[in-house]
């Protein structure tokens, strides 16, 4: 496997920037997911990996040496993608080993690596099958199997589970990532479902408008977020926000929203805030009664049980927020209710550069 140095990544579509100044350094064997929305570049930064797209700037490196020129047969990269692409007329062995008959194989070798990967993911039953034969799912993982068989110095993978159902992607998923860990492969996973991402990743690169907005380890960028758009992005049910006045004094910052203030203690509040901020909060920080440190009041629009837990929807002071309560004290609707959430919670961005303060 390999190290990916991606140096000031570029790439532009007849001026179009989807991709802008990207800045990734990929260790040997860790499993890294491009995170975003639709349009964001993500799919695009895969292919120029890959070599299926020319770079307009920049420099990619495995293991420090510079593959920006090479052809994609050059790279040893292996692709799964999104819609499979197997041979309709060929069994899964026969996919599985199209590509090591390309490069001349012997047959014992060819069975050997077959069988092998046919193995790891459960396959032995499905080879002599053709697609058609197959499950969505049974049919990723043939897809995967012809990516890994040929055992690349880097796997990319472009939103494989997006054409499963919910219950078929989890188990998927949980493959995937075995698969990676027993092989200890450099893998390179593009989604917009940031449960995958989360689940999946050593660590995740968020890109917004084909710009890197956050690199880091999935708890970290869940609790860290560096700006609104991560915080927005990453997290289900999403933050919430509230536009509130800021004020300090005796060290503590105080946030009003209409007739209610929030006082942060000097520990946790930071340094320079305007005067105006948004104030973020995850619903699961944000409890239905407790004592935690800093409460809003509001009144009850919405109950959601979803089994283990319920969530309520409140209107606090005309802005709609999302917490969590015990399912078996669940409120009514119309109730009044306290909102409690510790200070080490809270996320202060600046309105005007989106920027966590």
């Amino acid at each position: 496997m390999a190290r990916v140095e991606i140096h000031q990544l570029t790439k532009r579509f007849e001026g179009f920037v989807a991709v802008d100044a990207l800045e990734i350094d990929i260790a040997d064997g860790e499993f890294v997911t491009l995170l975003g929305p639709s349009g964001c570049g993500k799919s695009t930064a895969l292919a120029c990996i890959a070599g299926l797209e020319r770079i307009s700037g920049g420099s990619i490196r495995f293991d420090g040496e510079d593959v920006s020129d090479l052809e994609p047969h050059q790279r040893n990269v292996a692709m799964v993608f999104q819609d499979y692409a197997l041979y309709p007329h060929m069994t899964a062995r026969e996919n599985m080993s199209f590509g090591l008959r390309q490069q001349r194989l012997d047959e014992a070798s060819i069975t050997r690596q077959v069988e092998t990967a046919a193995e790891m993911l459960d396959l032995g039953p499905l080879l002599d099958r053709r697609p058609a034969e197959m499950s969505g799912g049974q049919r990723q993982r043939v897809a995967v199997g012809r990516a890994v068989v040929r055992n690349p110095a880097v796997l990319l993978m472009d939103e494989p589970l997006s054409n499963l159902d919910a219950a078929l992607r989890v188990k998927t998923r949980t493959e995937i990532k075995r698969l990676q860990r027993d092989l200890a492969a450099t893998a390179i996973f593009v989604t917009h479902d940031q449960e995958e991402a989360m689940v999946l990743s050593d660590r995740i690169v968020v890109m917004r408008a084909g710009r890197l907005q956050q690199i880091g380890p999935p708890m970290e960028v869940y609790r860290d977020p560096a700006n609104l758009f991560v915080a927005s992005f990453i997290g289900s049910p999403a933050m919430n926000f509230l536009e509130v006045e800021t004020g300090r004094d005796d060290g503590a910052l105080h946030c009003r929203l209409g007739d209610q203030v929030l006082r942060l203690p000097a520990q946790v509040a930071p340094g320079q805030v305007p005067d105006r901020a948004i104030m973020g909060v995850r619903p699961t920080d944000l409890m239905v009664g407790g004592d935690r440190g800093l409460q809003l009041q509001g009144e009850v629009f919405l109950v959601e049980p979803i089994g283990p837990v319920t969530y309520v929807d409140c209107n606090v002071a005309g802005t709609a927020l999302k917490a969590l309560c015990d399912p078996d004290r669940a409120p009514a609707v119309g109730d009044r209710v306290v909102l409690d959430f510790a200070p080490g919670r809270v996320h202060l961005f600046d309105p005007q550069s989106e920027q966590r303060l």
